[in-house]
């Protein structure tokens, strides 16, 4: 008798403690929660479950159907919003909920409306590479001189308010090269670039690619300096983007473009990298294929234009999950 008293406790226990992780676990609401912000096309939608309990986790069994978007797999979704979208969240237990966005004025335009003002912006933002041939900018951070580090320095510079105090800050010795673009809109992008977690001072290539620029295709009669190129090397030898910046033509009217080698190798023989301005024309027969400007170059990822100058709607590119 003793034997079942004992057994029978022992289920009443392991079934209290069910009951309990039940009522500690199993969802039984959910809250859909939107971060957005004015200046970023991107939004997070992030799912939470609250249990009899009030413990709060992400969502079991999430998903949206109805608009692209990238998950972090850990209850948030990243949509771009820069046209309107209608979508439904589901999640366990039978949560369904149905959702619509519309982007903001600010996201709508991120071009500059003024052809003064897009001048300025490509003046100052070839002159800033350029002078960057004599020695690396004293505000250019060493742990940034990259490819995309070059082009992010440039990028925040070309607005800043280029009085003497800036000039002695970045180490600029060249005159003006002309005037600066607009108070408003310089205010609106020196809070960073577009990422899936909002405007940050830093963003890798791949979100300058995707978000803060716009396709001009593959194309090269199109570009004009402060147009960028991007490529990007895969296969087994898989590397990070490579990005270049068109500047000043040649003496003869060649096309040029400016890029930063980035760092080569690690610990003692690693090599810092260095600046090079090369002809259009000689890149098309660069010695690694892969950086060839080419059509048919698979690794080559076409010509792009910053947001900021481009007048024409774009196809929304999300991020790799």
């Amino acid at each position: 008798m003793k034997r079942f008293l004992h057994s029978d406790r022992g289920l009443a226990a392991a079934a209290a403690l069910l009951v309990l992780a039940a009522l500690t676990l199993v969802p039984l609401r959910h809250r859909v929660r939107v971060e957005a912000d004015v200046f970023n096309p991107v939004r997070r939608l992030k799912v939470e479950s609250r249990s009899l309990l009030g413990l709060v986790r992400p969502a079991w069994g999430l998903s949206l159907e109805g608009a692209a978007a990238s998950t972090d797999g850990h209850g948030s979704f990243y949509l771009m919003v820069d046209q309107p979208l209608a979508f439904t969240v589901r999640a366990w237990p039978g949560f369904r909920q149905f959702l619509s966005m519309a982007p903001t004025a600010v996201t709508a335009h991120h071009a500059l409306r003024e052809e003064g003002d897009r001048e300025a912006f490509r003046h100052w933002f070839v002159a800033i590479l350029e002078q960057q041939l004599e020695g690396p900018s004293p505000a250019w951070e060493p742990a940034q001189r990259d490819c995309a580090g070059l082009l992010r320095f440039a990028f925040r510079e070309a607005l800043a308010a280029h009085t003497t105090t800036w000039q002695q800050r970045v180490g600029f010795s060249s005159g003006p090269p002309g005037q600066d673009p607009s108070a408003a809109f310089s205010r609106t992008w020196r809070g960073g670039f577009p990422t899936p977690e909002g405007l940050q001072p830093f963003a890798k290539g791949a979100f300058l690619r995707r978000l803060a620029c716009v396709s001009m295709g593959r194309d090269l009669q199109s570009a004009q300096p402060g147009d960028l190129l991007f490529f990007a090397r895969g296969g087994s030898r898989s590397q990070p983007d490579h990005a270049m910046a068109f500047v000043r033509p040649d003496v003869d009217g060649q096309p040029m473009l400016l890029y930063h080698t980035g760092p080569e190798g690690s610990g003692a023989t690693r090599q810092e990298g260095d600046l090079r301005r090369v002809r259009l024309e000689d890149l098309l027969h660069h010695p690694e294929p892969d950086f060839r400007p080419l059509p048919e170059n698979p690794a080559f990822l076409g010509l792009y234009r910053w947001r900021l100058l481009a007048g024409e709607p774009f196809e929304p590119l999300l991020p790799r999950s």
